[in-house]
């Protein structure tokens, strides 16, 4: 089993277990003590896991299954949602037909593009990143329909996902709760996994728009891997050793 293998079944074991023994980890694994110690330092330096006397448990930042309102994150972070937004607005050019998801940072990408006169081709899911693009009279503008999820205010379910399929766009703007290396892109509810899915199996190029806070976090449902992500766009609270984990992965990693 290659390091960056083990390290990957490491927190597997401990997300279903939430703490286990080094010697556990070794018998498991058919790995030496100094191996999964090694391992251990080093998944704690990335804020992965929390260790323990004789052993490790999850750490508390990384699993999220409480989902907060819409609006509750709304006003998290929203100098630096606004940065990143602005920074993927630069992105986009004139007549590109590209999607949009629901989170509160394609939702400010949302308000600009509606504050603009840049002529696209926009599908979302998001009713209020629709009612703000609608502004610009020059976009040619698609919702999806489905069940709206009051927490988000999307669309979701099979008359979104089959909507969505019906469309082939240039670029996808996808927000996440949480953003790793081995579980990618994640987000507590299947629905909204499933569209973001989607999106990002639609769309010739994905970038991923998260503030500092999403990173190393891990929500219930996989939306997609991070070998679907050409680009992340973050704020500068983003640390150099985790921006290097990714760089590793040909993924283009800016802070803004």
């Amino acid at each position: 089993m290659f390091p960056e293998e083990r390290r990957k079944e490491i927190v597997t074991l401990l997300m279903a277990n939430q703490s286990i023994s080094v010697k556990e980890l070794c018998d498991t694994l058919n790995a030496s003590e100094a191996t999964i110690r090694r391992d251990l330092t080093l998944l704690e330096q990335e804020g992965k896991i929390e260790r323990t006397h004789g052993g490790a448990m999850i750490s508390s930042s990384i699993n999220v299954t409480e989902e907060p309102s819409f609006f509750q994150k709304e006003s998290r972070y929203h100098d630096e949602k606004l940065r990143i937004a602005e920074r993927a607005f630069d992105l986009i050019k004139e007549n590109d037909s590209v999607v949009l998801d629901s989170g509160t940072t394609t939702l400010e990408l949302a308000g600009l593009i509606g504050e603009s006169t840049i002529p696209l081709v926009v599908v979302t899911n998001s009713t209020m990143a629709a009612h703000l693009i609608a502004k610009n009279e020059k976009v040619e503008l698609y919702t999806v329909g489905g069940k709206v999820r009051l927490n988000t205010l999307a669309t979701v379910g099979n008359l979104a996902i089959d909507s969505l399929r019906r469309f082939n766009v240039n670029k996808a703007f996808i927000g996440s709760n949480g953003i790793t290396i081995e579980s990618g892109l994640t987000t507590p509810d299947l629905a909204e996994a499933d569209v973001k899915r989607v999106m990002m199996n639609m769309a010739s190029e994905v970038t991923v728009l998260v503030d500092h806070s999403k990173f190393n976090k891990v929500a219930l449902c996989e939306a997609g891997p991070i070998s679907k992500i050409d680009r992340i766009i973050t704020d500068t609270g983003l640390e150099q050793y985790i921006l290097d984990q990714y760089l590793r992965y040909d993924i283009d990693v800016i802070r803004v």
